[in-house]
């Protein structure tokens, strides 16, 4: 029997944030390589943007629209009323949304989330918050034209619908700008677990980060059949204006058959794909397409790791397919791919024929991006992805499994365990109802637990506000990762 590993936080991290608790280790190629790509970007060029949160990265670090707002609370599981998770996500004006219950939230409709809203589920209690569907409706997180949406700490798992639906992800983001998506845990989705749409306005500007998404489901409620996928990135209709300017960094994806990730973008903006772990597919890791517009891609150090569904030739790590008149530009250094049982050949190929062909090293990345070598993007991901605060028996699996080499794609939740049974549990005393915990403002000279502070008032200890002083020791954001 395989003892697990401790995956809460450790209190000694290196700077990269990384729980050396994590025993994995990959065979290398040479290390004259990977040094060399590690100098080669170094001379990219970048873009400059704001930051949302201590340690925020890439093109939705901007998402800041929510400072100055209300302070609610979400203080019950119920799908909707006043105190549930839906009242707060789909409220309006400025705000933060305080998870201040654990449990399920069980829907039968989509929750429409609106611009400007900071949903905080670092502070939940005991397990966390974890929303599914009852088996009607659709996706059950929607970001749809919506600016400045950060989301963090956040189990999204729908389950298959009662009747065949073409439109279960986890999260869908569609015409948004700066949406910023962090340590979620995205499983049990029947079309891609996350998707990023575009239709009729401007997408982009995104950032998931950090996050966990495992367990699609490949023959379940999709009307096309076999169907688990990872992450489509700028999907669009014909009335789309742009798709672009994207962010995907140290995530994990685990058990899909294909789209780690699908790509598509146009000239609003490169997408960028960094230090992301791919392990298990079926038939595909990356594939890039140039069916939108002018396409740039950067895909760096990156690890993708086959795994027992995955057929016996291993797939090359990018594909790139050439369906239209569009350039399409890939930047593509330092990457690792694995072959062999349990990953024992690093040499397999990284990128198939037609990527090699469209290489280029002009792609540019967004600014401050930290990027580790991909010999240690392993170690450095995998303890932090998804909601690594209220580790749950599902996400445990799916670390286990990439740890011992494990698993499968599979069709129905009900082989891996079903949802988690997370248990309602009370949040920690508030008395004066501002927000912030009696113990937190007990331990902050000139705060009080009776009378309600402001919580915007600036923090001295640290040079925030009151409130995300708060938010950001709970999530690890002090100090930054870098």
């Amino acid at each position: 029997m395989t003892r697990p590993i401790s995956l809460r936080p450790s209190s000694a991290r290196d700077v990269a944030g990384t729980d050396r608790s994590w025993p994995f280790r990959l065979p290398l190629p040479s290390s004259k390589r990977i040094a060399a790509a590690v100098l080669l970007v170094s001379a990219i060029p970048v873009t400059a943007l704001a930051q949302a949160f201590p340690g925020a990265v890439g093109y939705g670090k901007g998402a800041d629209g929510w400072r100055g707002g209300r302070v609610l609370s979400v203080i019950n599981t119920a799908p909707e009323g006043p105190g549930s998770f839906r009242a707060c996500a789909e409220a309006t004006g400025p705000r933060v949304c305080l998870v201040r219950v654990g449990g399920t939230v069980v829907l039968d409709r989509p929750i429409r989330v609106r611009s400007n809203v900071y949903i905080a589920g670092q502070t939940a209690p005991g397990d966390g918050l974890q929303i599914r569907l009852d088996g009607q409706g659709a996706t059950p997180l929607v970001i749809k034209n919506a600016q400045d949406v950060l989301v963090r700490f956040l189990k999204v798992r729908p389950g298959p619908t009662d009747t065949p639906n073409a439109n279960v992800d986890a999260v869908t983001v569609e015409n948004s700008q700066r949406v910023y998506l962090d340590h979620m845990s995205l499983s049990f989705a029947t079309d891609e677990t996350f998707n990023i749409h575009a239709s009729r306005g401007l997408t982009a500007d995104i950032t998931l980060a950090r996050s966990l998404l495992s367990f699609s489901l490949d023959r379940s409620s999709h009307p096309k059949g076999r169907h688990s996928k990872g992450a489509l990135v700028c999907s669009f209709d014909a009335t789309a204006t742009g798709c672009g300017r994207i962010t995907l960094w140290r995530n994990l994806f685990v058990h899909h058959r294909d789209r780690m990730p699908d790509v598509k973008a146009s000239a609003v903006g490169p997408v960028e794909v960094v230090n992301n772990v791919f392990y298990n597919p079926i038939s595909q890791f990356g594939e890039y397409y140039n069916l939108m517009g002018d396409t740039r891609i950067a895909h760096l150090f990156n690890v993708a790791l086959p795994g027992p569904s995955t057929k016996a030739d291993p797939p090359p790590a990018v594909e790139v397919f050439m369906l239209g008149s569009e350039p399409l530009a890939l930047r593509a250094p330092g990457n690792l791919s694995y072959g062999g049982p349990c990953f024992t050949d690093p040499g397999v190929r990284v990128l198939g024929p037609t990527a090699r062909s469209k290489r280029d090293p002009s792609v540019p990345l967004s600014q401050g991006l930290p990027i580790l070598p991909a010999a240690d993007v392993v170690r450095a991901v995998v303890p932090m992805a998804g909601d690594h605060l209220h580790r749950d028996t599902l996400d445990i699996r799916a670390l286990d499994d990439l740890r011992d080499c494990t698993g499968k794609v599979i069709d129905q939740v009900s082989q891996v365990g079903g949802w988690p049974a997370l248990p309602t549990a009370a949040p920690d005393p508030d008395s004066d109802g501002d927000g912030l915990p009696d113990a937190w403002e007990a331990a902050h000279p000139g705060l009080s637990i009776d009378t309600p502070d402001d919580p915007w008032a600036n923090d001295p200890t640290t040079g925030l506000p009151f409130i995300e002083s708060y938010l950001s020791m709970l999530a690890g954001d002090l100090p930054a990762l870098r």
